[in-house]
């Protein structure tokens, strides 16, 4: 059973590892380059020792002068190419690790994009942000460092070791031995380094997801007077990250100690042994020189392809984690050759909907309701009725289990999102306002439009008074989710905004009820300047915002249960008048 594991281990890794080194394929060219100015700097480096040996061996011995020369020019040839292509190897390795690292973030927020609503709330955003921070970064080593640097360490061994053999070969195999010391131990300690690392990572992961969960409940935290609840939270994920971080220390540490004795032991070694060839003349004193100076470098050389082997391994771990949320398959799908209506005119129609989150029972339950073009429709009841979830359907959050919605007679499964989703026009109850000025929140709704429009459609919101009371007017900074500016103002903002887009089809998701009464009058009044000739489909909480609409649906566990005019629901004095009776005595309804 374990060979199994391990063997889909390694398909596992092996398919990881050719994804990551796939975003590589762009730049091959430039890559192959990086690499061929690695592999010479490497055999410049192995020069040396060669040039070395025949000043010692022939040059100082003959005191041949034009020998000398012809070195010293040999010298300098290979400190211009050292530092010709160390250059050029430089520049290559910061364009091939920032584009390719590019290419995987814009993989990645691509897919994110088509995941679309359903794993935004299934996914905390500290979790995205820290694989965005985390292992997008990690990956961009193997770029950069880790893959070309194991083919050119590989390189400098093979050569290395081939140069040691041609100097002499008994003195070689004295020396592999020692050489291969390290791997009793070196490589356990390598690999209890990466596990101990990954966990670091993990952890260092976790720490981010719950500081960001920190910062952004920082008002919650202090009303509620947990701030040493939350303080011991971060503490001990902290602790717990140190934890693993000093123990990888420990490893790295138990690895280097090893790497320190197997050379010291292979230089002794080297030593007595070159001592007594010398003696018996079958090695020269060039000859030690150049061989002692190719067993450190394969000694180094070997030792660093081994930790580069293992950190290739962390990284492809925390690959692993892209990989999977790259093969994650959208529940919410566009077809591929989408249906495109030569005129959008807002006529929606619910044909037996039924609908269950995460494949549990059915929210909505072969809900059937037509809404005209122009036609203003509002969906009333209790909470966990499946209203705002009605509002997802329309705008293809989620796709219904059963049954269809339609759009001016087409199945919305048929259009592209690009018409469905740019004909609607989305108010919530809470409104995201970027972190920048009032004029550029507002042609967020048109990012090409003119400074006229928007101070229009500003107008048009009713916004324009309060903007213009603000010292930068509409190049006041709105801050952090738009904390400087009130509930009411928000929701002004991003009524400006659907003024801007000019869609066909409103749905507000009770986008009044978190304001007071002196705000929630101002925002009506922009509401219904905007709601003007266009579809509306609105989830009202407060019942008096919805009594001018042209159609109220009362929805119970998921179905219409009356439906008709203010007036008429009231006259039947049916569930819908005891809704109202029920809100009147809570003092919702005013």
């Amino acid at each position: 059973m374990k060979k199994k594991g391990s063997k889909k281990e390694k398909k596992i890794f092996f398919k990881v590892y050719m994804w990551t080194i796939s975003y590589l394929y762009q730049y091959r060219w430039k890559f192959a380059l990086f690499v061929i100015s690695g592999i010479v700097l490497t055999l410049v480096n192995l020069a040396v020792p060669k040039l070395f040996q025949r000043l010692i061996d022939d040059i100082i011995p003959q005191k041949n002068v034009s020998a000398l020369l012809w070195l010293l020019a040999m010298f300098a040839i290979l400190i211009v190419s050292f530092f010709t292509f160390t250059v050029l190897r430089q520049w290559m390795q910061r364009h091939i690790q920032e584009k390719a690292g590019i290419d995987l973030q814009l993989s990645l927020f691509h897919h994110l994009r088509k995941l679309g609503f359903s794993h935004y709330e299934k996914t905390p955003t500290g979790y995205t942000l820290s694989m965005f921070h985390t292992e997008v970064a990690a990956v961009q080593q193997m770029y950069s460092n880790l893959f070309p640097s194991m083919l050119e360490r590989s390189v400098t061994v093979i050569i290395s070791s081939i140069l040691l053999f041609s100097i002499n070969v008994k003195l070689s195999l004295i020396i592999i031995p020692c050489i291969l010391l390290y791997f009793v131990g070196g490589p356990y300690f390598s690999k209890k380094w990466g596990v101990w690392n990954k966990e670091a990572l993990h952890l260092r992961r976790e720490t981010g997801k719950k500081l960001y969960d920190s910062i952004s409940a920082l008002i919650e935290v202090r009303a509620y007077g947990r701030v040493d609840w939350d303080l011991k939270r971060l503490i001990q994920s902290q602790s717990d990250y140190h934890r693993a971080l000093l123990k990888q220390y420990v490893f790295s540490y138990l690895r280097g100690a090893m790497r320190t004795l197997s050379a010291n032991i292979g230089t002794l070694v080297l030593f007595i042994a070159s001592a007594i060839f010398i003696q018996q003349g079958s090695l020269t004193i060039g000859d030690f020189v150049a061989f002692s100076l190719y067993f450190f470098i394969v000694m180094d050389t070997l030792i660093s392809l081994i930790g580069l082997l293992t950190q290739q391994s962390v990284v492809i771990s925390q690959a692993e984690l892209l990989y999977r949320f790259l093969a994650i398959e959208p529940e919410v799908k566009e077809v591929d050759k989408p249906h495109w209506l030569q005129e959008v005119k807002g006529a929606i129609t619910f044909d037996r909907v039924s609908f269950g989150y995460n494949g549990q029972s059915d929210v909505i339950q072969h809900f059937n309701l037509d809404v005209q073009p122009g036609e203003k429709v509002a969906f009333v009841g209790s909470s966990g009725n499946g209203k705002s979830t009605l509002l997802k359907l329309v705008s293809r959050f989620y796709d219904t289990t059963s049954g269809e919605i339609r759009l001016d007679g087409m199945p919305i499964s048929q259009l592209s999102f690009a018409q469905l989703r740019g004909s609607i026009g989305f108010v919530f109850q809470e409104t995201y306002l970027f972190g920048g000025t009032i004029m550029d929140n507002i042609r967020f709704g048109k990012p090409e439009a003119t400074g006229e429009e928007i101070i229009a459609a500003a107008k048009s919101a009713f916004a324009h008074h309060f903007i213009m009371e603000f010292p930068q007017g509409y190049q006041t900074e709105v801050g952090e989710r738009g904390v400087k500016l009130s509930g009411g103002q928000k929701q002004r903002i991003a009524i400006a905004r659907m003024f801007m887009k000019d869609p066909q089809i409103i749905l507000l998701d009770e986008a009044t009820s978190a304001l007071d009464s002196t705000s929630e009058q101002e925002v009506m009044r922009s509401l219904d300047a905007l709601l003007e000739g266009r579809t509306t489909i609105a989830v009202a909480h407060r019942l008096s915002t919805v009594q001018h609409f042209d159609k109220i649906v009362l929805v119970e566990q998921g179905q219409p249960a009356e439906v008709g005019r203010y007036e008429q629901l009231m006259e039947q004095q049916g569930a819908f008048y005891q809704l109202v009776r029920g809100r009147l005595s809570e003092g919702v309804v005013g």
